[in-house]
Order: C-alpha cells, then sequence, then structure tokens
C-alpha cells in the first residue's frame, strides 16, 4: 500500500515498512526490471506543518551489458529522505525531494515519491565486467565467447584529404 496514515501521525512516528513486488503496476512505463521485490524501511514523523520520512530502499535491477547486451543485475541500497509540505498554487515545481502533502484526506499516498526515488538511484546503464569486448559491429558475435571471421574495418581519418594537397 505504501501509505502513512496522518492521524496516526499525530501521535508520534509511524514505520512503513512493506515491500513492492516486481511485477507491481507501479513499475509500468519505467523501463525499468526489478529483479526481487522492492523492500520499504521508511520512519515518518511530521515536522511543522510536513511530513518528514528517512529510511532504506533496497531491490535488485535486471539491466543489458551495454556492451554485450547479456542480462546483468545490480543491487540498489540506499538511504533516503523525503519531505511532504503543504504546497500552494504557486509552488507548482518543488526544489529538491519536497513532495506536495495534500490538502485533505488523512492518509499520504508514498507510491509516487517511492517510485521517484527508485528510479534516480537504478543506474542507466550495466556493464558485466570492465573486460567486456562486447559484440562485433559486423556480423554481431559475442566476443566475449569466442572470435569472429570478420575482418576489421579500417576506418578513414579526417585528414586523410590532407595527404593529397599538393604544394608548389
Amino acid at each position: 500500500m505504501l501509505k502513512v496514515s496522518l492521524t496516526a501521525l499525530d501521535r508520534g512516528e509511524v514505520h512503513v515498512r512493506e515491500q513492492v513486488a516486481p511485477d507491481d503496476v507501479m513499475w509500468e512505463g519505467t523501463g525499468l526490471t526489478l529483479a526481487a521485490p522492492l523492500d520499504v524501511d521508511l520512519t515518518a514523523r511530521s515536522v511543522g506543518e510536513g511530513v518528514f520520512l528517512r529510511g532504506r530502499l533496497r531491490t535488485t535491477v535486471r539491466l543489458a551489458c551495454r556492451r554485450c547486451l547479456t542480462s546483468v543485475e545490480q543491487e540498489i541500497d540506499d538511504v533516503v529522505d523525503l519531505f511532504f509540505e503543504p504546497l500552494g498554487p504557486e509552488d507548482e515545481e518543488a526544489e529538491g525531494d519536497v513532495y506536495r502533502l495534500p490538502e485533505r484526506g488523512d492518509e499520504l499516498d508514498l507510491r509516487e515519491a517511492v517510485r521517484e526515488q527508485v528510479l534516480l538511484r537504478a543506474p542507466q546503464f550495466g556493464l558485466c565486467s570492465e573486460a567486456c569486448r562486447g559484440l562485433c559491429p559486423q556480423c554481431g558475435t559475442d566476443r566475449n565467447t569466442g572470435q569472429c571471421d570478420c575482418v576489421p574495418e579500417t576506418a578513414a581519418s579526417p585528414w586523410d584529404a590532407l595527404k593529397n594537397v599538393k604544394f608548389d
């Protein structure tokens, strides 16, 4: 659910400990593939008119190696700080990790904020190893598993045209 009861928050700290499944609808449209459930462990407390949450997000994401396209899993385990405060109409874009506190209701939905934090922490590119040799650009053979018979193309240099210049 990833929700905090604002009425319970008036009585003291509220702990949010939940798991979000890798196939949950909150990941749709993100381009992110989770290899493990997202573990959310947050503590919420009232701060002035707002709500401050601090805790940890843990999961494993599955990416394609940017050189050879094999599947790579990378772990995300990071501390997050979220601040929800009442924002006026003139505060359309809040700076930093400040989110809009709902004007009405007794629950604070954390799904969008948590989703955003995971997306910010997910690596953009995966790499299976520093020594990855990638794919052959001509035939597509994985150079980590074997050698192809392609003849490397000699790249034309932008300076080749100057070799033909004759001076009198």
